[in-house]
């Protein structure tokens, strides 16, 4: 069982399509795909139709998404929203809006989905504190699991699904790991769009960029603790590739979509190419041979790191 797990990134998110493209051309087809806040818009469209055709139709939408689309108003709309009390800076009906434009239809649920790949989304329950699945349940409507997994406080509200609220499912963790091995599985792509600042590049002002760097340094601590959970599972054999590039756009940016799309996918292409023929070998399905054959290899972390997407490591 093959899992591929898709991290949260904001408008970082056409990093993923580019190393969705890198997988489908290495032939790496996935028997479930997992998605938190970007990361579950991109699983959602891909399992409709896992293919090369629907990450054209995917790097699309995110080429017409604007600010607009997801950060609704200017600095007037946001200060007056404080001082009324509002939950959120901006509203999310645009969102809502443009993901129905994207083909997101209010009633599609995950059981009436085309395709044969299984689609998780998480959020957090905003009472209780705790991760909320959704697709465990065939009835789950999709488009309101996508509300609810990309609701960041303070930028969006939470989302009410039948009656209960929902947070971004980053808030618990980003790179939802622990859903895949929950759901069986035992080889596991994660995409995780990675921004790690260093401790000497020069700490950017302004609200939005103190806002940017803060959620960032969330996230980035949440997927540690879901890395270190699979580690300690010892089960699924996982390719943590990290997905990033010089010049991260801000948070407000919506114009760079090609250019992220161009380096998730040579970064993806980099760290394909670097596995060995044997472990190549064992990207498909495989018989009872090769699988044998992956019991008996010591399980280790295959992961891109550095500082450039051109600089890969691996380690068996």
């Amino acid at each position: 069982m093959r899992a591929l797990v898709l991290s949260g990134g904001g408008n970082r998110g056409p990093l993923q399509v580019g190393a969705l493209r890198a997988l489908l051309e290495h032939n790496i087809i996935p028997d479930m795909v997992i998605g938190c806040s970007a990361g579950a818009l991109n699983a959602a469209f891909m399992a409709r139709e896992f293919s090369l055709a629907q990450t054209d139709r995917l790097l699309s939408v995110w080429k017409n998404t604007t600010k607009e689309d997801v950060y609704p108003g200017g600095r007037a709309q946001i200060l007056w929203r404080v001082l009324s009390g509002k939950e959120s800076l901006y509203d999310n009906k645009n969102l809502y809006a443009h993901l129905q434009r994207n083909g997101i239809d209010p009633a599609l649920t995950f059981d009436n989905l085309a395709g044969k790949i299984l689609l998780y989304i998480t959020a957090t329950h905003l009472k209780s504190e705790q991760m909320r699945v959704f697709g465990t349940a065939p009835g789950d409507r999709v488009l309101d699991a996508l509300m609810a997994s990309t609701a960041l406080p303070p930028v969006h509200p939470p989302w009410t699904v039948d009656g209960e609220p929902y947070i971004d499912g980053g808030t618990v963790t980003p790179l939802p790991l622990r859903v895949a091995i929950e759901q069986g599985a035992r080889e596991i792509y994660a995409l995780h769009i990675w921004d790690e600042p260093k401790a000497t590049d020069p700490l950017q002002r302004g609200v939005s960029a103190i806002i940017n760097r803060s959620i960032s340094t969330m996230l980035r601590l949440q997927a540690e603790h879901d890395l270190l959970l699979t580690a300690i599972a010892k089960k699924p054999r996982l390719h943590n590739i990290r997905l990033w590039t010089a010049n991260m756009p801000d948070i407000s940016d919506w114009s760079q979509s090609d250019r992220l799309y161009e380096a998730g996918y040579q970064t993806t292409q980099k760290y394909l190419s670097a596995l060995t023929a044997k472990q190549r070998g064992l990207v498909g399905s495989g018989s009872s041979s090769v699988r044998q054959f992956v019991a008996a290899l010591a399980r280790g972390w295959h992961t891109l790191a550095g500082d450039s997407p051109a600089t890969v490591s691996i380690d068996t």
